[in-house]
């Protein structure tokens, strides 16, 4: 979570720079006019570094930035071991090899991986992999400390000076209505928030009193002595910046000024000598101990007399044209620019929106289906008849080499209650359905991914009930969950910044981003006729009672994970029919059709897909024939060899589709590992396995911050 939050103020702090660079520049040409067009400038700084939340408008000067290291960050706390693996981060563990003499029992637990005592299995290629930690992992780790203990440094001076200067103005003298004495050298100011107090030096003459009096209560009146600690709240957080640090100094200092001339403004042009002369006298008085957040920066005597030499009244119709001119460059740099999604190819089309209509709606055959804002969109026709974005796919046959031709479609049929799972969950969260089908979930719930109509970052420890009549759950490690209830209706909760839960016309990088300000924090239906259905990492896969594929979210990113080619589907869209199942995962999908055909779309770096190009795919493709079964994102070990169909079936499902834990004390830190490959099983009983240590190849392999190598192969080889 402090990783989080760092990376979020990180990004923050970037976007207040560029903005504290904008205002200064605005301040070179406003010099010659009233400080308080300057000053208010500077509330949109103030803003910016203490929203966390993205606002959006068509004419803001503020580009929409890729987020600062976001993704890696996300990825890494949500990510299995493996993942840490592509991260360069070296894996310490081995596998050991099954004993002859183990029970068959205890030989299963350690094939799946699921047991506690089930060591991580070394890689090949492992010395090519095993290298140091990237600069990101260490600058992670070390600089969220690094902040923390900056910004708890600045927290300690602020209340230790502030409690030094009490204890100077504990025996002040009361001189009228909030006007207190002070007996020592030290300058005017005003300390309090709710009942401000205004404190001047003894020995001020009568007109010196009227002048810090009058300029004192314009800053009670203009609510200077709160946003003067709101801004240096501001410094605790982003002490690291210099340009914050230059934005407060400055932001000070047209305080100050803009003071001074309201000053001028009121009591006549004739006081700017004596008034000068009263400012000359002050700065000889400050306090030996400056508590920055109460003093006003008012140490600028010399800028502040100069500037009162130079300032001459603005007639009031330039002055409402130049604070209507600040307040529409606030509003431009209080909101980022609004964006498209930039469509690379050659599409005139761009980027195509379907009618925002409801999830709930269910798979009408008359649904607008949305095409999707990859570079490769041209129009053809799909499988079995229906419209598709992509190209006719290759359909590559796995099988041995001597296979002389194809074998014949099949009619497969399976009972895909078989196939519900009641405990899923990871690392953040467990949710686990009882025999009553009561729906139950514990642990983190920063996305309001327990239902409860609230978010927070509360670790819950105890089970929470979340919904009854459920018969089947699945969980994203990007904080969303969704589950199937006995009337086949569908629902949804958590993280909706990607677009699984809940719909937005386009996708957002703000919303994908800052999930956690997106959240669904209630059960919501998603779709009914519901028969089974499977979270992706930012999607949703739903197979219908009639046997149709849909699918909804935001598919995938082509190229970098900062890249803004994004495929994203606002709302559900029919992708196949006559399916017997579908899968998800962590990488990419894949759906069995009642012909024994395999289906394959979704992140396709180590050829997972079954599908050469390692680009990701939109589309379905069909990548085997004569299939029964078929699996996604589960380890496949080079050293495994399972001996029987039962064994098999035990390494591959158990390792992620259906946990063994009641509550995530149970799972003693070991959760399913998710590996890049697509298993099959076909009508012959053999299994096959494309993608990541498959095969005898070493590649290089798009990862989550950089390339790294790997054996992995695209082609289906036999699991033996």
């Amino acid at each position: 979570m402090l990783e989080q939050i760092f990376l979020k103020v990180l990004d923050m702090s970037r976007t207040a720079g560029m903005i504290i660079v904008v205002v200064c520049i605005a301040r070179i040409f406003l010099r010659r006019f009233p400080k308080c067009i300057s000053y208010m400038l500077w509330s949109v700084v103030l803003f910016r570094l203490l929203c966390p939340a993205t606002l959006e408008l068509g004419i803001s000067l503020v580009p929409s930035l890729e987020p600062v290291l976001y993704e890696y960050a996300a990825e890494k706390e949500g990510a299995p071991a493996e993942q840490a693996d592509k991260a360069a981060v070296a894996d310490t563990g081995s596998r050991a090899k099954e004993s002859q003499g183990k029970a068959e029992g205890q030989e299963k637990q350690e094939k799946s991986g699921s047991g506690p005592t089930a060591p991580m299995e070394s890689l090949p290629g492992g010395d090519a992999r095993a290298a140091e930690p990237s600069w990101q992992e260490m600058f992670l780790l070390y600089g969220k400390y690094v902040w923390i203990s900056g910004a708890g440094i600045m927290l300690l001076y602020f209340l230790v000076s502030t409690a030094r200067i009490r204890s100077r103005v504990a025996a002040s003298i009361p001189l009228k209505e909030n006007i207190y004495i002070v007996d020592g050298r030290m300058s005017p100011f005003v300390m309090g928030i709710i009942r401000p107090k205004i404190y001047l030096p003894e020995g001020l003459s009568g007109k010196e009193q009227e002048y810090i009096v009058l300029h004192e209560r314009l800053h009670i009146r203009r609510l200077d002595h709160i946003v003067r600690p709101v801004a240096f709240a501001a410094l605790c957080v982003h002490w690291f910046n210099p340009l914050v640090w230059a934005a407060f100094v400055l932001s000070g200092r047209d305080m100050e000024m803009s003071c001074d001339e309201a000053v001028v403004k009121r009591l006549g042009e004739g006081i700017r000598a004596d008034y000068s002369v009263s400012l000359l006298a002050l700065s000889a008085q400050r306090p030996a101990i400056r508590g920055i957040p109460v003093d006003f920066g008012e140490g600028d005597t010399k800028g502040r007399i100069r500037n009162l030499a130079s300032f001459r009244k603005t007639g009031k119709g330039a002055l409402a044209v130049l604070a209507a001119g600040a307040v529409i460059l606030i509003v431009c740099l209080a909101t980022t620019h609004k964006t498209l999604v930039p469509d690379t190819g050659d599409s005139e089309a761009g980027t195509e929106v379907a009618a925002n209509r409801g999830m709930q709606d269910g798979p009408e055959a008359d649904r607008p289906e949305l095409v999707g804002t990859g570079a490769d969109a041209p129009e053809s026709e799909g499988p079995d008849g229906l419209e598709s974005d992509a190209p006719e796919p290759d359909r590559p046959e796995p099988g041995k080499p001597d296979e002389p031709e194809a074998p014949e479609p099949l009619n497969v049929s399976l009972d895909i209650r078989e196939h519900y799972a009641t405990h899923k969950g990871g690392p953040h969260n467990l949710f686990y359905i009882d025999g009553d089908n009561v729906l139950w979930g514990n642990g983190g719930n920063e996305y309001g991914q327990l239902g409860q109509r609230t978010q927070g970052y509360e670790f819950h420890d105890e089970m929470v009930k979340i919904a009854e009549g459920a018969v089947h759950v699945d969980y994203s490690q990007n904080g969303f969950a969704i589950f199937l209830t006995e009337d086949h209706k569908l629902y949804g909760m958590g993280n909706a910044g990607c677009g699984a839960l809940q719909q937005y016309e386009e996708f957002d990088w703000g919303r994908y981003t800052n999930g956690e300000h997106y959240t669904v924090t209630e059960p919501i239906l998603l779709m009914e006729d519901v028969a089974y259905a499977c979270c992706g990492r930012t999607d949703v896969v739903c197979l219908t009672t009639d046997g149709t594929v849909w699918t909804w979210g935001t598919v995938y990113f082509e190229g970098a994970y900062y890249s803004m080619n994004v495929y994203y589907l606002q709302n559900p869209k029919k992708i196949l029919e006559d399916a017997v199942l579908v899968t998800g995962g962590w990488f990419n999908h894949a759906a069995l059709l009642r012909d024994g055909t395999v289906w394959t779309w979704g992140y396709n770096m180590s050829g997972n897909c079954g599908v050469e190009d390692p680009a990701p795919i939109g589309e379905p493709t069909m990548v085997a024939e004569d299939v029964v079964m078929v699996w996604t994102d589960l380890e496949v070990g080079y050293d495994l060899e399972p001996g029987t169909e039962d064994a098999v079936m035990t390494w591959l499902g158990k390792q992620k589709y259906n946990m063994e834990y009641g509550d995530m004390a149970e799972s003693e830190g070991v959760f399913p590992r998710y590996f890049n490959n697509t298993v099959i099983q076909k009508s012959d009983g053999s299994y096959w396995a494309c993608g990541e240590d498959v095969g005898t190849e070493e590649k290089s392999v798009r990862g989550q911050e950089a390339y790294y190598t790997v054996i992995c192969t695209h082609e289906f080889q036999p699991c033996n």
